[in-house]
C-alpha cells in the first residue's frame, strides 16, 4: 500500500492558471480525506468547492477567510445526555478543518448548503496592476 502523505497538504487555488491546483504543506487536518471535496469550474471566472457534509447543517460549520486562506471547519458539539444508545454509529461527525489557499484575485462569492453538500462559490476578479509612478523630490 503506498504511503499517503495527503494529511500534510493544503489545496491551493490560483486562478491565473486554472490548472494550477496544487498542494503545499500547512494543513492542520489529521485526516485530509475527510470530508471529501470537489473543485469544479462553473463558468469562465466562477469556481465551486463542494464539500460532502452529511449530517451537518449550516449551524455546525464555519467558513472564514484569514490572510487569503479559506478555512472550513466544523463547530459541531456532540450532544450528551441522549435518551438512546447507538447500536452502530457509521455516520462520521468527527472534527475537521479544510484549508484552501486563494490567489489574491479570488473572492468568495457565495456559500450554501444543498442536499448535505456545502458549496462555496469563488470568483476571479481583475485586480488592477499597480503602475509605477514618479515621486517628486522637494528642495
Amino acid at each position: 500500500m503506498p504511503l499517503d502523505l495527503s494529511s500534510f497538504f493544503l489545496a491551493t487555488l490560483d486562478f491565473e492558471d486554472a490548472h494550477k491546483i496544487f498542494r503545499t504543506s500547512l494543513s492542520q487536518n489529521t485526516d485530509s480525506n475527510y470530508p471529501p471535496y470537489d473543485i469544479i469550474r462553473v463558468e469562465q471566472n466562477l469556481y465551486r468547492i463542494t464539500i460532502a457534509l452529511a449530517g451537518f447543517t449550516k449551524d455546525n460549520v464555519e467558513v472564514m477567510i484569514e490572510e487569503n486562506i479559506l478555512i472550513v471547519r466544523n463547530i459541531y458539539k456532540d450532544k450528551t445526555g441522549n435518551d438512546y444508545e447507538y447500536l452502530y454509529k457509521g455516520i462520521a461527525m468527527r472534527s475537521f478543518e479544510k484549508k484552501f489557499k486563494l490567489a489574491e484575485s479570488v473572492r468568495v462569492n457565495n456559500a450554501f448548503f444543498k442536499n448535505g453538500l456545502l458549496n462555496i462559490d469563488l470568483i476571479k476578479i481583475n485586480i488592477e496592476k499597480k503602475r509605477p509612478f514618479k515621486i517628486q523630490i522637494k528642495d
